[in-house]
C-alpha cells in the first residue's frame, strides 16, 4: 500500500514540476514570436522528456542528496513514509506557487520537504551540518558562481576558443553585423554587437 502512495505522490511532483518548468526553456521561443505556443509546448515536452531519459544515467548522486540519508537516521529516510512526506511536501510547494505565480525551484522544494519532513520525524536532532553543507551552502554560493563565470566567460579558454573560431568563420565567409539568420516568418534585423 505504501508504495502505491509514494508512486503517486512522485507522479504528483513530476507533474508540479512540468507544471512549474516545463515552459521555462522554450519561453524565449514563444516570447520572440518565433514559433506559436503549440510548437513552444511540444519543443519543451520533447526535450524535457530526451532530460528525463538522459538523467536515468545521471541522476544517482542526485538521488543520494535528496534520499535524506545524513540528514536524518537512516531508519527514517529509508521507510516510504518519509519518502511520501517529501514527494507530497514538496510537490504542494511547488503546485502552488505555480498556481499563484510565484517563482519556485523544485530544488528548493525538495531542500525544504526535506527539512519540514526531518523536523516532523525527529524534531532539532536533524542534521543541521548536512543541510548546510549538501543543500543551503549550494543553494547560495552557485547563484555567485553563475556571475563571476559569466562575467569571465570571455578569458575562459573553451568559451575564447569557440569565440575565435566563430570570429574567422564570420570574417572568412564575408558575414558582415547587418547579415541576420533568421526562425520563422517575421523578418526582423536584430543588431548584435560584435567585440
Amino acid at each position: 500500500m505504501w508504495a502505491i502512495a509514494l508512486f503517486w505522490v512522485t507522479v504528483f511532483l513530476a507533474y508540479a514540476n512540468g507544471a512549474n518548468d516545463n515552459f521555462k526553456g522554450v519561453a524565449t521561443l514563444f516570447g520572440s514570436d518565433t514559433t506559436n505556443y503549440k510548437v513552444a509546448i511540444w519543443w519543451a515536452t520533447l526535450t524535457t522528456f530526451a532530460g528525463s531519459i538522459c538523467s536515468i544515467a545521471l541522476a544517482n548522486a542526485l538521488l543520494k542528496n535528496f534520499s535524506g540519508k545524513g540528514l536524518v537516521p537512516e531508519a527514517i529516510a529509508n521507510t516510504d513514509q518519509f519518502h511520501i512526506a517529501v514527494a507530497l511536501g514538496a510537490g504542494l510547494a511547488v503546485i502552488l506557487a505555480t498556481v499563484t505565480g510565484f517563482p519556485i525551484s523544485t530544488t528548493h522544494g525538495l531542500t525544504g520537504a526535506l527539512t519540514g519532513a526531518g523536523l516532523m520525524a525527529i524534531g532539532q536532532d536533524i542534521n543541521f551540518e548536512a543541510l548546510g553543507k549538501s543543500f543551503f551552502l549550494p543553494l547560495l554560493v552557485s547563484p555567485f558562481i553563475a556571475i563571476v563565470l559569466g562575467a569571465i566567460r570571455r578569458s575562459l579558454p573553451p568559451t575564447a576558443i569557440a569565440y575565435s573560431f566563430f570570429r574567422y568563420l564570420r570574417l572568412n565567409l564575408g558575414i558582415d553585423k547587418a547579415w541576420c539568420f533568421c526562425v520563422g516568418n517575421k523578418r526582423e534585423l536584430v543588431p548584435i554587437p560584435l567585440f
